[in-house]
């Protein structure tokens, strides 16, 4: 317990499923949440559950894509708290289609969610993050997925963002070393959770579909988000100081199967 005392933690997409868990486990353990998503009603009732439970947490609405509202979440968040420590990239968007058929407005969309989300969240966290620097455990945490080394047919361009957020976190993670904030990745597999659920909502046969996602890994079975959500505090926390530039792969055996 208290892995992240005095730290404040950034938790982007936090809304969501795997993002609602990490802030969950982050003020567990100690950290300050700031939880910045466009969903105000969702961020609205995460915040008071856990302010509720004696934590310490508050909500920033954002549009991820606009270099504006991203800059004015961040210098929010330090007029709250003080400062940030720890930013968690979990902003995540999905939209499939042969590549012949998807539109350039989805294209477009899936891009700035996931890739230009990242780094705009990762510019405007990142004078925060030096001040906090080599004395306090300075660290980014991106969500990748496991999609960035598979071939996929409809969801190809996810692929390609998540392709993205793999290559910027080995990249940013040699500019930022100097300055002493470790940058990592981790990389699910399926989760019970978020765009499964979406996909569920969908699916003729959503048994099918889950027995299906089930069978692709050598567990057996989907993730649970709390379980992203451990190897996240992992990276963010003191245990990894010696750990950067890593995409740490939490997929049941996914990619060994493949």
């Amino acid at each position: 317990m208290n892995e992240l005392q005095n730290h404040v933690a950034v938790i982007t997409g936090a809304a969501g499923g795997i993002g609602a868990s990490i802030a969950r486990l982050f003020a567990a353990e100690g950290a300050t949440v700031a939880l910045l998503d466009r969903t105000r009603d969702s961020l609205a009732i995460l915040t008071a559950e856990l302010n509720a439970a004696g934590h310490t947490a508050s909500a920033h609405p954002v549009d991820i894509t606009a270099s504006a509202s991203v800059e004015t979440a961040m210098t929010d968040v330090v007029r709250a708290h003080g400062r940030i420590s720890i930013l968690v990239n979990c902003v995540g968007f999905l939209r499939t289609g042969k590549i012949d058929q998807m539109s350039e407005a989805d294209f477009d969309a899936v891009m700035a969610v996931n890739v230009k989300g990242v780094w705009l969240a990762t510019k405007y966290a990142l004078p925060h993050l030096r001040a906090t620097g080599l004395a306090g455990g300075a660290a980014v945490v991106n969500l990748s997925s496991v999609s960035a080394y598979i071939g996929t047919d409809t969801g190809w361009a996810y692929t390609v963002s998540k392709g993205a957020v793999s290559s910027f976190t080995h990249a940013v993670s040699q500019e930022l070393a100097p300055a002493g904030i470790r940058v990592n990745a981790v990389a699910p597999g399926y989760v019970d959770a978020g765009f499964t659920h979406q996909s569920m909502a969908r699916n003729p046969d959503p048994a099918a579909m889950v027995a299906r996602a089930n069978s692709l890994h050598v567990l057996g079975r989907m993730g649970q988000p709390q379980e992203i959500a451990q190897a996240v505090l992992y990276l963010a926390s003191a245990r990894a100081s010696f750990v950067t530039g890593t995409i740490l792969f939490v997929d049941g055996g996914f990619m060994i199967k493949r």
